[in-house]
């Protein structure tokens, strides 16, 4: 081990470390703070009926969040153009009036969600009931609006029926209604985890420096730790890795007519099939799909190809290992290394595609570096799982290959997450793959930094499978040999 490469080594990663925590908190900074919280609304499906003077229409709601800024009301107009003016009013459960606006009712549009922002936020407890009462001024028969209603949530073509409380119905008059109001609560959460932010980055900083301190003093006693492999690997072996990557980057594309250029297009002929099936066929509503698609496909894409490719990175250089020593993980971390850069190249499609659909290009578009590090790291233990199952038992690729299609069907790449149960949710949450993909579309869609939970999720993914990797892989290298 070249102790001076080794120090500069360190030293690079450790202001990397640094520069991404500050890169991390500059742009998401204010998603530390607080996140904002939008319920979903039912698909619409009727209308309640005329609203004309004198009639009232109640629903109970949730908050979603402490703070509440306001809230969207579909409603429908039945192609006319009505006078008159809506009140609303929110009230608490013993009647205490905490929230009212007025709205004239000549500027709404058929079938619109018409925004509601109250002069003052609504400070309330989360999970707070409220009943929101809603009146007309002068508005008859023939001169009135309605309100869109439903008890289903849209998902394609389909309609999934969803269970609601006999007092969660919307009551006109005195009629209780078939279903809830299609109304929207927007609302904004308080995180307190800026508070603790540079404590945490500065304890695993230091945790680490520890670790790396007790390998580098046994290192100089001549033992073996993975601070040494890391090293020895980019010191001694750093030009054997270029040129395994340059060999399975060129052996992808030999006698290819496009060659490098089917990284390019692969994923956007993809994006192109399922945009026109799901979206034209199925009429999908997921705003900015062709983004939303084409990010879910080019990570998926990645992951399932690097662990195919990967998976036989030991018995595919069988001749090799046999005759020349060198340490077995080099031929594993190729193959990543490989995918990683067809990886890097098919972001440049998804770029376009953002660029030709107007996606605006914010800051937050940069912390998908830290979301392909992560990602990085939970292919790289995956590989070396699949490595050391594909050496001992040769139909491990058969059961990826029906693994990998139900992995990407159970992920949502091409439907959107609001058909998935809610009693399914947590089971998705465990799915590493739909993290790193929401991580991806909320930076890129929604222009913002997700949730500090959703930084812990693909960090915990991608280190507790990264370690079991490592550990499988170095417990059985020994044994490859004979299995060749």
């Amino acid at each position: 081990m070249d102790m001076k490469k080794s120090r500069k080594l360190l030293a690079v990663l450790a202001a990397c470390y640094w520069a991404l925590v500050l890169l991390i908190y500059l742009v998401a900074g204010e998603q530390f703070h607080y996140t904002a919280v939008k319920s979903e609304a039912l698909s619409p499906s009727s209308v309640i009926g005329e609203i004309v003077d004198g009639v009232a229409v109640t629903q109970r709601l949730t908050l979603p969040a402490e703070t509440t800024q306001g809230l969207e009301l579909m409603v429908g107009t039945y192609g006319r153009t009505n006078q008159g003016t809506m009140h609303l009013t929110l009230a608490d459960l013993d009647g205490k009036t905490i929230a009212y606006k007025e709205l004239d009712i000549s500027s709404f549009a058929d079938g619109t969600y018409v925004p509601v922002v109250f002069d003052e936020p609504v400070q309330l407890q989360v999970e707070t009931q409220f009943l929101l009462t809603i009146t007309t001024e002068g508005c008859d028969h023939g001169n009135a609006v309605t309100l869109y209603c439903g008890n289903s949530v849209n998902a394609g073509r389909f309609d999934i029926a969803q269970s609601i409380e006999a007092e969660e119905l919307y009551i006109i008059g005195n009629q209780t209604g078939m279903g809830k109001l299609c109304v929207k609560i927007n609302s904004i959460r308080t995180l307190s985890f800026y508070k603790t932010y540079w404590v945490v980055v500065a304890v695993l900083f230091v945790m680490a420096a520890a670790i790396c301190v007790v390998w580098w003093r046994r290192a100089l006693q001549g033992k073996t730790n993975p601070l040494v492999s890391v090293c020895t690997l980019y010191s001694r072996y750093d030009f054997l890795l270029r040129q395994l990557v340059s060999r399975e980057f060129n052996k992808k594309y030999k006698r290819s007519v496009l060659g490098v250029t089917w990284s390019f297009f692969n994923p956007l002929l993809t994006m192109l099939v399922q945009y026109i099936v799901f979206s034209k066929l199925f009429h999908s509503n997921v705003p900015n799909y062709p983004v939303y698609l084409l990010t879910g496909v080019v990570f998926m894409q990645f992951y399932t190809t690097a662990v195919s490719t990967g998976m036989n990175a030991i018995t595919g250089n069988a001749s090799l290992i046999k005759k020349v020593y060198m340490p077995k993980y080099i031929y594993p971390l190729s193959r990543i290394i490989s995918s990683l850069i067809n990886f890097l190249i098919s972001l440049i499609p998804l770029l376009l595609v953002i660029l030709i659909t107007k996606t605006p290009i914010r800051p937050s578009m940069l912390l998908l570096v830290f979301d392909i590090l992560c990602m990085l790291g939970f292919v790289a233990g995956m590989v070396m799982l699949m490595t050391t199952a594909m050496t001992f038992f040769q139909d491990t690729q058969f059961i990826w290959s029906v693994l990998s299609v139900m992995w990407t069907y159970l992920t949502p790449i091409f439907y959107p997450e609001t058909i998935i149960p809610t009693k399914l949710l947590p089971i998705y949450h465990m799915n590493p793959m739909y993290q790193y993909i929401k991580f991806a579309r909320t930076c890129i869609i929604d222009g913002i930094s997700p949730e500090p939970i959703s930084y812990l999720w693909c960090i915990l993914t991608s280190a507790v499978v990264l370690l079991l990797g490592v550990l499988v892989f170095k417990k059985c290298q020994s044994k490859f040999v004979l299995h060749l």
